[in-house]
């Protein structure tokens, strides 16, 4: 025999002594996991601790929509403060690595 079918024939014989030693350990895992299947818990019921009419439901969604409203002045205002804010920030943190780092070169 030449040498490649040589090596063939071995890499087979250990294949299927690989796939027996797997059959093997899937048949005792099953067996194992097998006997004690959980049994099915009921979940609580749940009962509502307040209970409204549609019409004290109609108010409170009222009242929270009014108070949720914005003011697009004071957002746009918050919004370009927010910018010049980081903007600053990245300026600081430019001119530090430049003083710390490269002024000496």
């Amino acid at each position: 025999m030449n040498d490649r079918l040589q090596e063939l024939l071995r890499q087979q014989a250990l294949a299927r002594e690989q796939l027996a030693w797997l059959e093997k350990e899937i048949a005792r895992e099953s067996a194992a996991a097998s006997p004690t299947p959980p049994a099915p818990t009921l979940a609580p019921q749940i009962q509502p601790a307040i209970t409204s009419t549609p019409e004290e439901a109609d108010a409170l969604l009222d009242k929270y929509a009014k108070a949720e409203r914005h003011n697009p002045r004071a957002l746009k205002r918050g919004c370009l403060l927010l910018f010049f804010v980081v903007l600053g920030l990245c300026v600081l943190l430019t001119l530090t690595i430049y003083f710390l780092h490269y002024r000496h070169r």
